[in-house]
């Protein structure tokens, strides 16, 4: 019986005095995946970029649906172009100034949370389109959707 207590004690020292090291990335694996955030970055930058311009060009597109269309076009091509890089960033460990640090962190965090509020703008005002048409047409007004957007930015 000592014995085994003895054992047991034995392993609880070994297991709290050597934790498992920890294992930082491979460098493979940084450029792997640096290169699909570079490549995710583009396609939103380039497609989102797309979508802003031809609403701006063609001004049959300037319908209230398409404002909220538009609003989450904008917050997702500011994810591409600086929430993006500064994840790159964090990734390997940049900024290592405190105040630097808070601002990408806050950057980041603020824009995914007005891209998520734009998909729920655009799903309430999908929901209460098809839910109530009469009604929708009556009280939801392009300008609404106008001020809604601004309010986002």
């Amino acid at each position: 019986m000592s014995e085994l207590s003895e054992q047991m004690s034995t392993e609880a020292v070994t297991a709290t005095a050597d934790p498992a090291p920890h294992r930082s990335p491979t460098p493979e694996l940084h450029a792997t995946y640096t290169s699909l955030e570079i490549l995710v970055a583009l396609v939103a930058v380039v497609g989102n970029a797309m979508v802003i311009y031809v609403f701006r060009r063609d001004r049959r597109l300037r319908r209230r649906t398409n404002y909220y269309i538009v609003s989450l076009a904008v917050a997702d091509f500011l994810v591409g172009l600086l929430g993006i890089p500064f994840a790159i960033l964090a990734s390997v460990g940049l900024p290592r100034n405190l105040h630097a640090c808070l601002f990408t962190v806050s950057l980041l965090v603020m824009l995914c949370t007005i891209s998520i509020f734009c998909l729920v703008a655009v799903s309430v005002d999908r929901y209460w389109a098809i839910l109530y048409p009469m009604c929708y047409s009556r009280n939801v007004r392009t300008r609404t959707a106008i001020c809604e957007y601004l309010l986002y930015f």
